[in-house]
């Protein structure tokens, strides 16, 4: 299971791969299409099973991926399976997100610089880190009690 889904229109790859070594780095545990895929792999089943696997989908939001079919359902999931969706915009402004996608915070990513887009990219990641840190110790902590229950 993947720790982020990141959804992206093919025109914005460029961008996707960036985050996707920046998370890999963090980490993180990254589903990315075009990296994620193996050949011959039925990705449409496979997008989807990631989909629902992962707990964060960063939305790479662009003018491109606005505009996006597959992208629009994509978000479309990640809203109702009740993921953690951040929106990413850079292009566009977050008042333009579409849909239910317009009520997230959205990172504002316009005119930033490397060294800003880079703060707030480990920003998240953090945020995912300390997420599933959570879910970890919650883990532990029932298996502790089953445990104790079992024994008992």
């Amino acid at each position: 299971m993947a720790d982020v889904f990141i959804s992206h229109s093919s025109a914005d790859r460029k961008f996707a791969e960036v985050l996707h070594r920046h998370m890999t780095s963090e980490g993180l545990s990254v589903f990315l299409a075009p990296l994620s895929l193996s050949p011959g792999q039925r990705w449409s089943e496979a997008i989807l099973k990631s989909l629902e696997a992962s707990p964060w989908v960063l939305f790479l939001a662009s003018r491109a991926a606005c505009s996006s079919p597959w992208v629009q359902q994509e978000l479309g999931a990640a809203i109702a399976k009740q993921k953690k969706l951040v929106p990413i915009v850079w292009d566009m402004t977050a008042s333009e997100l579409p849909g239910w996608t317009g009520q997230i915070q959205a990172i504002d990513l316009t005119g930033a610089s490397a060294e800003n887009i880079k703060v707030q990219i480990t920003a998240i990641a953090e945020q995912v880190k300390a997420d599933k840190a959570k879910g970890l110790i919650i883990a532990g902590l029932l298996i502790a009690g089953l445990l104790i229950i079992a024994k008992g």
